[in-house]
């Protein structure tokens, strides 16, 4: 398993170095840490509408600038996060209210930016970061109640649904294979459709805001292309992740029509 992830990181670091095709590393403050993003802006002088993105638990890597620069081909500015490296963090360790909190600040950096339409701006998760988002966006959330300025919309790549409640503040797309064995489908289902499961109980209340695509014959991490290079994918804790074209080809042409709809009124 670790030659495994030593080769896939090794991957993701040559990745990341070809892809900034579009963009910009900066730096920014999110509270006591000076993190870095990857800044995607579209041609023209805007403004635009925008997404801030947030990496799952194996760091920043070339995914989210693949995801940056997609973005900013659909005239959309992108603000990828790395909320661990300059933390000295290389998993998710205890840094879930943090992730949580650097998503806001992330907004708060964008909505300065002369390009950018603060008022349309969207957030995006993976995995760990998808949790992160359904985190900030639903209701009675303890992170967004500290920060005056709030998303437009949210879309969580195969977040982990046990915990949230389903009950958004704004509209929020989910994206998860039905063969996901690390943040499984099925709690994704049960949240939308506001089902109690022990030891979860949920609220009843208006989930409308809510739009659910489950892929079937799909693992976790479906949509990261340099997964493809590997047969079968690659085991990480225990957890299958592998990439499907197919699904993330429906999964881009489904984000884009949510964020057009949600953002570009």
């Amino acid at each position: 398993m670790t030659l495994v992830r030593s080769l896939l990181a090794a991957l993701m670091v040559l990745a990341l170095a070809a892809r900034a095709e579009a963009g910009e590393f900066v730096h920014f403050k999110s509270g006591n840490a000076t993190l870095i993003g990857y800044l995607a802006k579209p041609a023209g002088k805007g403004p635009f509408p925008a997404a801030v993105l947030l990496h799952g638990s194996g760091g920043f890597h070339a995914q989210m600038l693949s995801w940056a620069n997609r973005l900013s081909r659909w005239s959309y500015v992108a603000f990828a996060i790395d909320s661990f490296s300059p933390r000295g963090r290389h998993g998710q360790g205890n840094v879930a209210k943090e992730q949580a909190g650097d998503a806001f600040e992330g907004l708060r950096y964008l909505a300065e930016l002369p390009q950018v339409r603060a008022n349309a701006v969207a957030l995006i998760g993976f995995s760990f970061g998808g949790s992160s988002t359904l985190a900030d966006l639903e209701q009675g959330s303890a992170i967004a109640r500290l920060y005056p300025d709030k998303f437009r919309a949210g879309v969580a790549f195969y977040p982990e649904c046990s915990g949230s409640s389903g009950l958004m503040t704004v509209p929020m797309l989910i994206l998860v294979g039905a063969l996901d064995d690390w943040t499984l489908a099925s709690d994704c289902t049960d949240m939308a459709a506001g089902k109690s499961v022990i030891p979860v109980v949920r609220q009843s209340g208006d989930r409308s805001n809510v739009k659910l695509v489950v892929y079937p014959g799909a693992h976790h991490g479906f949509d990261i292309a340099d997964l493809s290079i590997i047969p079968g994918g690659v085991t990480v804790q225990g957890h299958r992740l592998e990439y499907n074209e197919a699904a993330t080809r429906d999964a881009a042409q489904q984000v884009r029509a949510f964020l057009d709809g949600t953002l570009k009124d």
